[in-house]
């Protein structure tokens, strides 16, 4: 309505401005083009400004009421023009904002494909980076792949100022490098506000945040399911086999395999919450940007069981992944003893670490924040959408689990 509205009074405008210019124009041709009757005789006589005017009669009837209804008209126009332009300024104040956040979301995109996209991906899906894994010393011990998180998430979990230090400064102890000038990286303050403003554009709706999550859940336990229960997976490969089979046929067999995936997830969530907590911290889906282990798990991101399992030589010189062992963020074994209630904690995952922050025991958060916050409204984000990565319960289920962490 407010951008109707800006379209309508600039209407009015051009229209009034052109009824005024033409007028002008119309004068200024006809002085122009005009030519007065010869005149012969003394000058004194003969001179415009010695010619009697009009009389009193004329001037005061005639005359005076032609002035009073232009100068009448020109009060009118202003009357009207002056509140009609001040109604529109709010809808042109807002316009224009939304046309440098398009601007800035634009250019933040064409920096986006030029650095980012490699390794995380398309509209910021996630992806992978390669990653050099070095002894306590700075040697060479493997080539990996690091998984490199989603970002069409991140500000449901980060706050803008947190996104913008770690494009500026990095990640440390991953391959995310310094991009901001601040951190000694190749871009300005400005294109990293566009790069900002191109994450903000790609969020995914927060319903679909909550939907990665039960498929990274389901794909977890598609096998025990499968196992258990093998019919609908059978249906549905055979479904899939055949050439004769309809979309309809395909959909309707895959609702009956997300519906026995569903049903594990529900009774596991209701029977046993510390497994449900260790799919959950451990949930791979937007390449782990949902999960904890890829903080708190040293080797999570990038796989160190997998590298050690295809180079047994390896072994000494890659340790393996320790659950909650610590990494990037602390060791959670023997959490409880820094949070002495499993509710504090939650309350802690839920929110994050904000700047300078003092938590549980005689914890105190980073500046820059870097714990994020999976809970329902962790960010300024989040609360404008409605969402969060994690519900309530599933940030319980995690707190269980980590509180089981030997």
């Amino acid at each position: 309505m407010l951008l109707l509205a800006v379209s309508t009074q600039r209407t009015i405008g051009l229209v009034i401005a052109l009824i005024v210019g033409g007028a002008a124009a119309v004068y200024v041709l006809f002085n122009v083009f005009s030519t007065g009757k010869d005149e012969i005789g003394s000058e004194i006589e003969l001179a415009p400004n010695r010619k009697p005017y009009f009389d009193d009669e004329i001037l005061e009837t005639k005359k005076l009421d032609l002035s009073l209804a232009f100068g009448a008209g020109g009060l009118a126009i202003i009357a009207i023009a002056l509140p009609l332009y001040w109604l529109g300024e709010p809808g042109r104040q807002e316009g224009y904002v939304d046309f440098t956040d398009r601007v800035a979301a634009d250019r933040g995109g064409e920096i986006y494909e030029a650095q980012c996209v490699a390794c995380h991906g398309a509209a910021g899906v996630g992806g992978a980076a390669a990653y050099t894994v070095l002894d306590e010393s700075g040697r060479f011990v493997s080539n990996a792949s690091w998984t490199a998180p989603a970002l069409n998430n991140i500000m449901y979990r980060f706050s803008e100022d947190e996104v913008l230090h770690i494009l500026n400064y990095g990640r440390p102890q991953s391959p995310m490098p310094a991009w901001g000038g601040p951190g000694g990286g190749p871009l300005t303050s400005q294109q990293i506000e566009e790069i900002l403003a191109y994450l903000i554009r790609i969020q995914i709706p927060a319903e679909q945040v909550q939907d990665d999550v039960q498929r990274g859940l389901a794909q977890a336990v598609s096998a025990d399911v499968e196992a258990q229960n093998p019919e609908p997976f059978e249906a549905l490969a055979e479904i899939s086999a055949d050439p004769e089979a309809t979309p309809e046929d395909i959909a309707a067999a895959q609702a009956d395999v997300d519906a026995a995936l569903d049903a594990y997830l529900a009774d596991l969530a209701e029977n046993d919450e510390v497994a449900y907590g260790e799919l959950l911290f451990n949930n791979a889906v937007g390449a782990g940007s949902y999960n904890c282990a890829r903080c708190h798990t040293a080797g999570s991101s990038w796989n160190a069981d997998d590298v050690l399992a295809e180079n047994p030589s390896l072994e000494g010189l890659i340790e393996p992944e320790m659950p909650g062992g610590g990494g990037f963020a602390p060791s959670l074994l023997g959490v409880a003893d820094q949070f002495l209630t499993a509710e504090d904690q939650a309350a802690f995952v839920e929110r994050g670490c904000e700047p300078n922050l003092q938590y549980g025991t005689n914890g105190v958060c980073e500046p820059s924040g870097q714990m994020p916050g999976f809970g329902p409204g962790a960010t300024d984000y989040a609360k404008e959408n409605g969402g969060g990565l994690l519900t309530p319960e599933q940030v319980a289920a995690i707190v269980a689990y980590e509180r089981s962490l030997q």
